[in-house]
């Protein structure tokens, strides 16, 4: 263990002084070490001290593993990394299932999901959440994804683009801010585009939350809309109920922001 403990130190030097890219370099021969020590696939009824020592050092090597990948914009790893240290999450063993970093790595895996739109399964691991974690919706990391989502299932994109660009107390939640930024202004257009034959380009600013209407324009001939004199036109089609219905959030989301712009 000797050789296994001292790439350890190193991983957790180099992840405290935010070496990332020495990280990964050390995250490689740490696994195989682990694998050698049969640690990656854990017997978390043991009772063995020592043994749940070092369950407790391959549990730190997947937690820094799993953060330096979202450092590093790496979020496959990041999910593999996660799949393993979960395990030690919900186990019996309250040395091994409680960590400091718990609910800052689901809270973490729930912003993956969004950003991917995975929203099916975003919600089937809410419902184990449920099950396992008490107030979910009470604890501070892990009700940051949860009102992300509940924003956007709402329609409140306002509210949703307000919760993002206000930041976060954690610097990992704000690699996904412009992911989902995106994402909410990729739906509204897609609403857009139903609901209105054409909108004037200061509402378009209003409605997408832009800075200025350069960045408006900009959007809207990337998306292949036409901007003429002030104005952006759509690809018409016809609407159906469920156009209809979209017609409704986007009024709203335009009034809000119109109004808010006004108040400002």
């Amino acid at each position: 263990m000797a050789s296994l403990l001292d790439m350890m130190k190193s991983l957790c030097v180099a992840f405290g002084s935010q070496d990332y890219m020495s990280c990964k370099k050390l995250l490689g021969p740490i696994k195989t070490e682990l694998i050698k020590n049969n640690l990656l696939i854990p017997d978390l009824q043991s009772k063995n001290e020592a043994y749940i020592n070092d369950l407790a050092i391959a549990n730190k090597f997947l937690e820094i593993g799993a953060l330096v990948s979202i450092y590093t914009l790496d979020f496959d790893s990041f999910q593999s990394f996660f799949a393993q240290a979960r395990v030690y999450y919900f186990c019996s063993n309250p040395r091994l299932s409680e960590s400091e970093n718990k609910s800052k790595l689901i809270s973490l895996y729930l912003l993956v999901l969004l950003s991917k739109g995975e929203i099916t399964k975003f919600h089937s691991q809410l419902e184990y959440l449920s099950r396992n974690i008490s107030n979910l919706e009470e604890d501070e990391l892990l009700s940051y994804p949860i009102n992300v989502e509940k924003r956007l299932m709402e329609g409140s994109y306002r509210k949703a683009f307000d919760l993002l660009s206000s930041g976060s107390k954690v610097p990992e939640f704000d690699v996904f801010t412009e992911t989902l930024i995106d994402a909410i202004r990729e739906e509204i257009a897609r609403n857009t585009e139903v609901a209105y034959e054409s909108l004037p380009l200061v509402s378009i600013n209003a409605l997408l939350f832009f800075a200025n209407e350069k960045e408006s324009e900009r959007f809207a001939l990337e998306r292949g809309w036409t901007v003429e004199h002030g104005s952006v036109y759509f690809k018409k089609e016809d609407l159906t109920d469920v156009a209809v219905e979209k017609i409704s959030v986007i009024e709203k989301t335009l009034k809000y922001a119109i109004n808010l712009e006004a108040i400002v």
